[in-house]
C-alpha cells in the first residue's frame, strides 16, 4: 500500500477500531475524574497562563492580563486544603509588556517561597536595536526579563533583563536547580541582524558571573524549550532544532554544571519543514526519569508522540502515538513515580485531550478535558502535578490550565487519576506497588564497612542517573532490618530515599555471590 491517502485511511480505521476497543474495556473501569477550579483571574481579558509546582509542592500559577493599555503579569498559589487558589498578586506590569499566545511568560519555583519569573518586553526603536526580521515577532523585536521572590511573592525584586548580551531573547525555559540557583535557556536573535544568519539557542544560570553559553548554532525559529533538573545538581533540555535540510526535529542535551554536552536527536523523526510549526517539546522528570511528549508531522502524518527515559535523558524509548486524528499538538505533560505520565494535547477540533501512559508503556484511551463547543483552546495548555500517587489506592491529582475562544478568563482544571485502581484494572503485574515501594530511588552498590557512629552506613555505588555519579557516599540508615542486612564487601541492591535534604538507605538486598 504506497498510495498516502490509503495508508492514513488504513491508519484511521485502526485507531478507530482500537479506541472502541479500549473504551469497552474501559467503561466499568476506574475513571480519570475532573472538575473545574474557579482562578484567580479578573474580568479583564487574560493571555498565557502557566503553571509550575516547586520541590516542596507548591504550585505557582502565573497569567498576562490586560486593562486599557496596562499589561499586567498575575501570580496565585495554589491552597490544597482549601482548594482554591490565593488571592492573585502582580510581578510585573506596564505598557510594554508583550502579549504572545506561544511566547508566554514562565517562572520556576524553588523552595520555601523562592520562586523566578519570565516575561518579554518590546525593544524600543532606535539605536542599536535591529531591524524588524522574520524572527522578531513583535515588531522591532522583545527581550526577556526576569524578577525574584524569597518571601512567596509578597515582594519581587526590580525586574532586570535576562542577559545583557543580547536584545533578542524569547522562548524562555527556567529550572530550579538543586543547589537553589535558576538555569535559564532560550532562543536567541543576536546573529540573524539584518535577516542573515539563524535563530540559536542560548543558557546561563541566573546570577552567576561569565558569559551566555551558546548550546546549538541553528534552532527553529518559535518553538518553546522545556528544561528539567536533577537532583544530582544537571539538567535536561529539549528544544526543536534545524539543520542544513530543514530537518526539524527535537534535540535534547544535559547541562552538567558549567557545560552542555553535544546536543542529539531525542528520535529521528525525519521532519522536513521549510518553515516553524510553533510546537515545542515538553518534559517532566521524576529523579533521573524523564517523560517527553512532543508533536510531528514527518510523513505527512500530523500526531503526538511521547517517549520515556529511565537514565535522565541517555537513551530514550521508540515514542509511542498518543493521537488518532491529525491534532493541532500544544503538548504538556507530568510525571508519576510509578512510572505512568500524562500528556495533554489540542485535538483537529480545537478540544483539550489528556491521554495517560502506564508503567508498561501503553497509551490509554484518551479523555476529553474541555469541549470546543464553547471555543477552541487557546495558545498552549500547561499542566503540573498537585500530588503525586504513593502506593495503595491514593489518588495522583494535577492542575490544568488553559484559556478559550468566546469563553473569560483563563480556566484551571484539577484532574483526579486513580493510579492504584487502575493499576489493579490493568494487571501490570501481580500486584499494585506499595508505598514502601515507590519510595525513593533504585541504587547498587557494594557495602564499603560496618555501621558508622550516628547510623551512617558507607556505600559505593554505581551511577544513580539524575541522582548520583558513580562514587563513594554515606547514607543514613535507622531501620534495624537495613543495619544487620548490611554487610561488608557485598554487593546489594537497595533502595534511597531523601529526606529534609538528608539522603537515607531504606532497603538493602544483597547480592548473591558465586561460590568459590
Amino acid at each position: 500500500m504506497s498510495d498516502p491517502g490509503a495508508m492514513r485511511f488504513a491508519r484511521t480505521i485502526l485507531a478507530l477500531a482500537l479506541a472502541l476497543a479500549a473504551a469497552a474495556l474501559a467503561a466499568d473501569g476506574p475513571a480519570i475524574r475532573f472538575e473545574n477550579i474557579s482562578a484567580p483571574s479578573s474580568a479583564a481579558p487574560v493571555a498565557g497562563p502557566s503553571i509550575t509546582t516547586s520541590a516542596d509542592g507548591t504550585a505557582w500559577l502565573t497569567w498576562l492580563e490586560q486593562e486599557n493599555r496596562t499589561t499586567a503579569l498575575k501570580f496565585s498559589t495554589y491552597l490544597p486544603d482549601a482548594r482554591r487558589w490565593s488571592t492573585a498578586g502582580t510581578i510585573a506590569q506596564g505598557d510594554n509588556l508583550v502579549i504572545n499566545p506561544a511566547d508566554f511568560p514562565c517562572l520556576a519555583a524553588g523552595r520555601r517561597g523562592h520562586a523566578t519569573a519570565a516575561w518579554y518586553v518590546h525593544n524600543p526603536p532606535g539605536p542599536g536595536v535591529a531591524p524588524a526580521t522574520a524572527h522578531d515577532h513583535e515588531g522591532p523585536g522583545s527581550h526577556a526579563m526576569v524578577s525574584r521572590t524569597a518571601d512567596g511573592g509578597r515582594t519581587w525584586s526590580q525586574p532586570a533583563p535576562l542577559t545583557a548580551e543580547s536584545h533578542a531573547t524569547e522562548f524562555v525555559s527556567l529550572a530550579a536547580l538543586a543547589d537553589g540557583r535558576v538555569l535559564a535557556a532560550w532562543l536567541d536573535g543576536r546573529a540573524q541582524k539584518n535577516g542573515a544568519g539563524r535563530q540559536q539557542l542560548f543558557a546561563r544560570v541566573l546570577g552567576d558571573a561569565g558569559r551566555d553559553l551558546r548550546v546549538d548554532a541553528s534552532v527553529c525559529d518559535c518553538c518553546q524549550t522545556a528544561l528539567t533538573a536533577f537532583p544530582d545538581g544537571t539538567a535536561l533540555l529539549a528544544y526543536r532544532g534545524r539543520s542544513d535540510r530543514e530537518i526539524r526535529d527535537i534535540r535534547v542535551t544535559r547541562w552538567r554544571g558549567a557545560t552542555w554536552d553535544e546536543p542529539r536527536p531525542l528520535n529521528n523523526d525525519e521532519w522536513q519543514i521549510a518553515g516553524c510549526p510553533v510546537n515545542g517539546p515538553q518534559l517532566a522528570s521524576d529523579g533521573g526519569r524523564i517523560a517527553a511528549a512532543w508533536f510531528t508531522a514527518a510523513g505527512d502524518d500530523p500526531r503526538v508522540v511521547a517517549s520515556f527515559s529511565p537514565d535522565a535523558g541517555k537513551r530514550f524509548l521508540m515514542p509511542l502515538r498518543l493521537s488518532e486524528a491529525t491534532p493541532f499538538g500544544r503538548v504538556a505533560t507530568a510525571l508519576l513515580h510509578d512510572g505512568a505520565f500524562l500528556v495533554t494535547f489540542v485535538d483537529a477540533a480545537g478540544a483539550l485531550m489528556l491521554c495517560r501512559v502506564t508503567p508498561d508503556f501503553v497509551a490509554t484511551q484518551p479523555v476529553r478535558l474541555a469541549t470546543a463547543e464553547k471555543g477552541r483552546i487557546k495558545g498552549f495548555p500547561r499542566m503540573a502535578l498537585l500530588r503525586d500517587y504513593d502506593g495503595g489506592s491514593t489518588a495522583a491529582e494535577l492542575i490544568v490550565t488553559f484559556t478559550q475562544e468566546n469563553v473569560a478568563g483563563l480556566r484551571t482544571v484539577r484532574v483526579t487519576v486513580p493510579e492504584g485502581d487502575m493499576l489493579v484494572a490493568e494487571k501490570n503485574c501481580d500486584c499494585s506497588p506499595t508505598p514502601d515501594q515507590l519510595k525513593g530511588f533504585p541504587i547498587r552498590g557494594t557495602i564499603i564497612g560496618p555501621l558508622r557512629a550516628g547510623g551512617t552506613l558507607r556505600v559505593a555505588h554505581f551511577e544513580v542517573p539524575g541522582i548520583f555519579a558513580e562514587g563513594t557516599r554515606d547514607f543514613k540508615v535507622t531501620a534495624d532490618a537495613v543495619a544487620r542486612a548490611a554487610q561488608p564487601g557485598r554487593q546489594f541492591l537497595g533502595r534511597i530515599e531523601q529526606r529534609d535534604g538528608t539522603w537515607w538507605l531504606t532497603e538493602v538486598r544483597l547480592i548473591a555471590t558465586a561460590p568459590r
